[in-house]
């Protein structure tokens, strides 16, 4: 099987918030050695609205310079060393646990995205997603939808006038198939990315600009914000393109 390699540079925001730099450093273990060492590539993903802004520790150790809060998303992969460890996401300034992951591998070459999400208005849960870069070719573009706005209900995914998915409902990349977390093909173009309220005209929101889906890319697009929300509580559709070498 063909090896896709990311560039780690290649994440980027176009959505309608600032991308904001999570700082995940590689807490777990230096070396003074100038030998290339094995590592793995993590990212963030705070699309949580009703969750306080939050430090990240692997195991014990700090791994964020700064408070992370709703809508930051990671700009780029953050190298760190392959090793097993337990995630926890506590209340900035605090040690008031707000989600946590459990210990598990973290592996060499591999890719995974840290996603906090609500599972009500008072409680916030993460995922680990193992990002598979693989299936990647050079002549298609590939895309994946993650429904994180808790509460406006299911809703379908439409690039300009023509839906691409349906019914698709919140977190149901987490609660009910992986396979919303992998990559599918479409025809590399510029694309306006619009979210409407399932088997309706109803318009949640839009992409704020025409989306370049080019040959080779991944692209992570998501429904962030809840119903009625205003500024950074809006919903909105955001976007991040990950780009082979």
């Amino acid at each position: 099987m063909k090896t896709v390699q990311v560039s780690k540079k290649a994440f980027l925001s176009l959505g309608t918030l600032a991308f904001l730099m999570v700082m995940l450093s590689g807490c777990l273990k230096n070396t003074e050695s100038t030998t290339v060492s094995p590592r793995t590539y993590v990212s963030l993903l705070d699309l949580a609205p009703w969750s306080p802004s939050v430090d990240v520790y692997f195991d014990n150790s700090k791994a964020t310079t700064t408070a992370i809060g709703f809508g930051m998303v990671s700009p780029n992969y953050s190298s760190i060393e392959p090793a097993a460890f337990g995630i926890t996401f506590k209340k900035a300034g605090s040690d008031s646990l707000v989600a946590s992951l459990p210990p598990a591998l973290y592996d060499s070459l591999k890719y995974y995205t840290l996603l906090l999400y609500n599972t009500d208005q008072t409680h916030v849960a993460a995922a680990r997603i193992k990002d598979d870069y693989t299936v990647l070719t050079s002549d298609k573009s590939f895309y994946r939808f993650y429904h994180m706005s808790p509460d406006v209900g299911d809703v379908d995914v439409y690039f300009d006038n023509n839906m691409v998915a349906s019914s698709r409902s919140y977190v149901d990349n987490i609660n009910l198939s992986d396979y919303y977390n992998q990559y599918v093909p479409v025809t590399p173009n510029s694309y306006t990315v619009t979210v409407k309220k399932a088997g309706t005209d109803v318009v949640v929101a839009t992409s704020p600009s025409v989306v370049s889906f080019t040959s080779g890319d991944a692209i992570t697009l998501y429904l962030k914000g809840v119903s009625g929300g205003t500024g950074t509580l809006a919903p909105s559709v955001g976007y991040l393109v990950a780009a082979a070498n």
